[in-house]
């Protein structure tokens, strides 16, 4: 955990809080509403300990080096991605007290309960991600400003991650698959730029408004990576009529990339990190190519 310095405010016992994902262990905080006397603020913390938590856990720590348990590098990654200006991002109020430990303040966005990602305007998230996607780096890791690593490296250390992660949840899904997963990421060629993306795109990770995704309020899971990685875990989260749409409104920004050459390991390397459950690994790999269509 972060070192506490800065904090400057302690939250009043006697407000009223709700936890916001009370019993949810697939997110990586403790989230709650605290009514306080200016109006509701959010308060998060990391609840878990160490990476090998969860798959998810442990892969984004060993591929990306990324640690949602820093509270200061989580306030960065949301000024990073306030930066961005693709979505609203809660302001970054500070670091609190609470329940005896640490907490980072951001402004509380109100809105609507959260829906499946199909149910957004499918082009505007296009167009939203490619505005993401405009903001490249060299190198991938985390968007925080640590040391990236090359690109050339990305998938060996992606293989690297995938075997450490499969020896720690469901080896016997991955037992009779290794030639093939090693022949996959052996064929892919080194990516060329890196983009920021969340690892965990969902729903849940936005206030909607309107019936549409409006403030990006959950971005721990977030680190510079291949830009095909990204549009890979798209594609699994759209059906095919939103995948063509997503695809149209993207090209409109930046050249849409193939993804053909790079589809089996992303998808065996969101695989391993559990992003959609831990479905066989033939039937995952087999999901239709949406947005070759």
């Amino acid at each position: 955990m972060a070192a506490s310095g800065g904090r400057g405010h302690v939250v009043d016992a006697d407000l009223a809080v709700t936890e916001l994902n009370a019993g949810d262990s697939s997110r990586a905080s403790h989230v709650w509403r605290v009514e306080s006397a200016d109006g509701p603020v959010i308060l998060r913390r990391s609840w878990w300990t160490s990476p090998d938590v969860s798959a998810f856990m442990l892969g984004l720590s060993r591929l990306f080096g990324v640690d949602p348990r820093d509270l200061h590098v989580t306030a960065d990654a949301y000024r990073f991605w306030r930066g961005l200006g693709a979505w609203e991002v809660p302001e970054v109020l500070g670091f609190t007290d609470f329940r005896g430990g640490p907490a980072l303040r951001v402004a509380f966005v109100p809105g609507e309960p959260a829906r499946d990602l199909r149910e957004a305007d499918a082009a505007e998230l296009g167009r939203r991600v490619a505005r993401v996607h405009a903001q490249a780096a060299d190198g991938f890791g985390p968007v925080t400003g640590q040391p990236s690593q090359p690109l050339a490296d990305f998938y060996p250390h992606a293989l690297e991650m995938v075997r450490g992660v499969a020896s720690h949840f469901g080896p016997d899904a991955w037992a009779d698959h290794w030639p093939d997963v090693e022949a996959a990421f052996a064929a892919a060629p080194s990516p060329t730029r890196a983009v920021p993306m969340l690892l965990d795109w969902n729903g849940s990770q936005f206030v909607w408004r309107g019936g549409q995704p409006f403030a990006l309020v959950d971005v721990e899971a977030s680190a510079f990576a291949p830009p095909e990685l990204d549009l890979c875990l798209w594609e699994v989260l759209l059906d095919a009529a939103g995948a063509q749409a997503f695809r149209a409104a993207y090209a409109q920004t930046l050249p849409f990339p193939d993804l053909g050459p790079h589809r089996a390991p992303c998808r065996l390397l969101l695989r391993a990190l559990e992003v959609e459950g831990a479905p066989p690994l033939p039937a995952w790999l087999a999901l239709p190519p949406h947005f070759d269509s």
